[in-house]
Order: C-alpha cells, then sequence, then structure tokens
C-alpha cells in the first residue's frame, strides 16, 4: 500500500527549540505504508522541525493504536523528519501554557510512548538530525533504534524552566543513573556514535548508509517466528514490573505457549537443516 496521510488535523506555528526560526503552521499527518513481508513503516510528519505537538501525539497515538490489532504486522518501522526526528516540544506553546494545558500536553505523550511500549510485534525507530526532550522518549520506546551519523540527542528542559519527566524514568535502565543524571542535569546534546556508545541507540549508520543498515536489521529482525516474537515482546513488557521469581514463572509459560503453534518444529527443523548444509 502507498504511503497515505492517516487522522490529519491542523497544529499551531511551531518552533523547535529557542534558537530556531519561526517555521509555517503545518499539518500532523501518520504517514503509513504497509510494505511486502508484514513490514509497515509509520513516518511521523509535522513539518521541518517535526514538533511533538498535542495535536500531533494525539494523531500518532490513534494510527499506532489501529495497528496494534493487524496480526499480520511482524515489524513497524518508526520514522520522523530528515532535520529531526521528533524536535520535542513547541517552545512557544510550553512558554505561555497554563498547567491544566501543560498537564494535557504531558499525559498526551505519555499516552504515545505507553502505545509505542505496548505494540504487540517487533519496533524499530530510525532517526536522522535532531531527537530532542519528548522525542527523544518516543524514539527510545523503540526495541531497536538506529540512527544516522549526524544525529543529535538530548532532553534540555532544564534549559527551558522544566524537567524531564514521563519516559525519562526509563534512561536509567538503559543507560545507567550516571549518564542520566548527564543527559537530564546538564540539558546537553551528544551525537549518535557517542549515544550508541552509552547503550541510548542500538546502532549507527555510516555516512550515507543509513537505508542499508536498516535494511539489514530489517533482515535481522524477520529472522525471528512471528508468534515468538509476540510472545518475547509480551514478556519483556511483564518483566519490567515484575519481580525476578514473578519474571520466571510468567516466562515458563510464555516458553511452553509457544508450542501451541507450529513455530518451534518448522523453525528448529530450518535450523537443523541449513547446519547440516554448512
Amino acid at each position: 500500500m502507498a504511503a497515505t496521510p492517516a487522522f490529519a488535523h491542523p497544529s499551531a506555528d511551531p518552533s523547535a527549540t529557542p534558537s530556531a526560526p519561526s517555521a509555517p503552521a503545518t499539518t500532523p499527518r501518520c504517514l503509513i505504508d504497509a510494505g511486502a513481508g508484514g513490514v509497515v513503516t509509520v513516518t511521523l510528519d509535522n513539518g521541518r522541525l517535526n514538533l511533538l505537538t498535542g495535536e500531533a501525539a494525539g494523531i500518532y497515538t490513534e494510527a499506532l493504536r489501529e495497528l496494534a490489532h493487524d496480526p499480520a504486522i511482524r515489524l513497524l518501522v518508526l520514522r520522523g523528519g530528515p532535520a529531526a526526528f521528533l524536535g520535542g516540544a513547541d517552545i512557544k506553546f510550553l512558554k505561555d501554557a497554563g498547567k491544566r494545558d501543560i498537564d494535557t500536553y504531558i499525559r498526551g505523550v505519555f499516552a504515545l510512548c505507553e502505545q509505542i511500549r505496548d505494540l504487540p510485534f517487533p519496533t524499530m525507530s530510525v532517526m536522522s538530525g535532531y531527537c530532542l526532550g519528548a522525542g527523544m522518549e518516543v524514539a527510545a520506546m523503540c526495541d531497536i533504534k538506529i540512527a544516522s551519523h549526524d544525529a543529535r540527542f538530548g532532553m534540555p528542559e532544564v534549559k527551558l524552566g522544566v524537567p524531564s519527566v514521563i519516559h525519562a524514568a526509563m534512561l536509567p535502565g538503559l543507560i545507567g543513573w550516571g549518564r542520566t543524571r548527564d543527559l537530564l542535569i546538564s540539558g546537553r546534546m551528544i551525537g549518535a556514535q557517542h549515544a550508541c556508545d552509552w547503550g541510548l541507540v542500538t546502532d549507527v549508520a555510516p555516512e550515507g548508509g543509513l537505508e542499508q543498515r536498516v535494511e539489514a536489521w530489517r533482515q535481522e529482525l524477520l529472522g525471528g517466528a512471528p508468534v515468538a516474537m509476540r510472545i518475547q515482546k509480551d514478556l519483556i513488557r511483564q518483566w519490567e514490573r515484575m519481580p525476578l521469581q514473578e519474571a520466571i514463572s510468567v516466562g515458563i509459560a510464555g516458553l511452553v505457549s509457544a508450542y501451541d503453534t507450529s513455530e518451534p518444529k518448522e523453525y528448529m527443523e530450518h535450523f537443523l537443516r541449513a547446519r547440516k548444509r554448512a
């Protein structure tokens, strides 16, 4: 299916960072491209600066919620724009908003991040340009995170008079407490390789090689059995909330449930045939 806009609504005139120029009013769009082999590419598009406005967050969440019910999807690839995967919040909005406005906005971003975490199939974010604040949190919610060589990451909220919240709370599990303090307290930006060395992203593509790296990871992720992948995703989500012994118990049940399908037999036979030919 060709890329088509979905859930389009108007948005406010944005600016991405304190030093960014004003951008023309844009219409947030969620472009959905269902490719071969159960791979769906979702592109988040809100203009050149690609701000994560409240309206955009709602549009993206609704589109992903619909996709979550599709049993044919094996991999979702989440993309943004070339200048910014997601540029974070609209600073003009943050400056003029009241407490109720802010509460509504941040709960909308929370819903988007949770929807990404709850998707039952593997997810991969592909990041170019700036990936800041709430935009970085969205990217980090994906299972696999691929960055272009020139991508830039940061949580600059303290430099705007507010703390980093919601899924910034997951950063210690990704990069450790010391590095989390660095990002959140300093508000500085770091480069793609730096982010990869820290564990914030999975892989960094060389200059001019982003699409080749994305394709390599696409093939890697499609190598897993579809039902087993969904079971594994569900287990990981449960493990995040469980003490160790309970997590082990649900893992045992998850393994046994895989034998409700023919996947173990089929995939193991394929593995043994391939090993015999090697």
